[in-house]
């Protein structure tokens, strides 16, 4: 019964990218839609900031969040109008602000001012709501957000003034009102300093591993310290939620025969190597942008190799011709890994991480009924990474 339901387990992670798959076909319809009504709404956007037409506001802001859901952008368009109008606006600063939206506006200033603006975006437009860096509705937010501020005929609370700083791209004092403390180094150099690093934190990437695995248990163990590589894929570090899915091969250069039945027959053999094909998923506890410190849990269907193999031969007829095939099937030892890591990375260059990974395993080799030899399933791993 337990085999059973590993396997059904594992049969579920496998159906994972299927499902995955649909998702991410839905998500990319309703980005689309997004990305379409936004391209439209812009252009009336404009031209009512020029004309200051307000009235005709809320319709085409309305039209967006039908298609797109509430973002920073609505959600400044919004309070700079009311701002305008010298409304009530308390409320929905506080919360843009307890969204963080102040953060995704910060990061889009950052941006507009790079040299390669136009790709940044074309490749996350996602992030920046469909809204183009550099948009003249920007400009148009930002000459508002000035005028407000130099104009004595309005008399801003500090919370208002705090936000009309952030929309005019005031980024310095704005901080210093929101944190109460000038930053050594301004906020816009200082993200303009790791630029790529931001930019690569929006970005899905590849990790690679090297390291080592060893047991926990057995004092005579069969597989012993060994050496450990792996590929995977790997989401956006922008995330709470960091996904992971590729392969792992353990190269076993320690071990001791074991014994395995292949049919009637015992036989003594040397496991050469593992390969452990799954996915971890892990959940950030800190990230500064700098350093990322994540716990993580994974599941592997893990292969070991026993170096035996038989070869199948056979013969067809279509009555024309006569054919010979010939195959080979491989025998390994079966079974199924669990992790439980603790990986801390830090950014290194560029979209480029370094990180350093510490994992237990549990991994029970028994589970395959042909294995006779008693293989402990106990292993820990350190191992160094790097994500590009």
């Amino acid at each position: 019964m337990a085999k059973f339901l590993t396997f059904l387990l594992f049969m579920q992670l496998a159906s994972f990218p299927i499902y995955s798959y649909g998702e991410e076909h839905h998500i990319s319809r309703r980005w689309q839609n997004c990305e379409q009504v936004t391209k439209v709404a812009l252009d009336k956007l404009v031209d009512i900031f020029r004309k200051n037409d307000f009235e005709n506001l809320d319709p085409v802001l309305n039209t967006i969040q039908s298609g797109c859901g509430e973002n920073e952008f609505i959600q400044r368009v919004r309070i700079l109008r009311l701002l305008i109008e010298k409304k009530t606006t308390g409320d929905i600063i506080a919360d843009y602000l307890a969204k963080n939206y102040q953060e995704v506006l910060v990061m889009r200033w950052d941006y507009s001012v790079e040299e390669k603006y136009a790709q940044i975006y074309q490749n996350n437009k996602a992030d920046f709501d469909f809204v183009p860096l550099r948009h003249s509705i920007d400009s148009l937010i930002k000459i508002k957000a000035i005028a407000l501020l130099n104009s004595p005929s309005y008399n801003l609370t500090e919370q208002e003034e705090k936000i009309t700083l952030l929309f005019a791209d005031h980024i310095d004092e704005f901080y210093q009102v929101h944190s109460g403390t000038t930053p050594q180094t301004s906020s816009k150099n200082k993200s303009r300093s790791t630029s790529d690093g931001y930019y690569g934190k929006y970005r899905h990437g590849v990790n690679v591993y090297a390291g080592a695995e060893f047991p926990l248990t057995g004092s005579d163990p069969v597989f012993k310290t060994s050496t450990t590589l792996g590929v995977f894929f790997s989401s956006r570090l922008s995330d709470p939620f960091l996904f992971e899915a590729g392969v792992k091969v353990r190269i076993n250069s320690n071990d001791r025969e074991v014994e395995y039945r292949l049919y009637d027959e015992v036989e003594v053999i040397r496991s050469m190597a593992s390969l452990g094909i799954g996915g971890t998923v892990a959940y950030k506890v800190f990230d500064n942008d700098k350093f990322i410190v994540a716990p993580k849990a994974g599941l592997f269907w893990e292969m070991a190799t026993t170096g035996l193999s038989e070869v199948n031969e056979g013969y067809y007829d279509d009555g024309y011709d006569y054919y010979e095939t010939r195959s080979v099937r491989h025998f390994y030892i079966n079974t199924m890994r669990s992790t439980l890591a603790l990986a801390a990375m830090r950014h290194f260059a560029g979209k480029t991480y370094i990180g350093l990974e510490a994992a237990y395993h549990f991994v029970p080799y028994n589970w395959d009924n042909n294995l006779i030899t008693s293989i402990q399933p106990n292993y820990g791993s350190l191992q160094l990474f790097f994500r590009f």
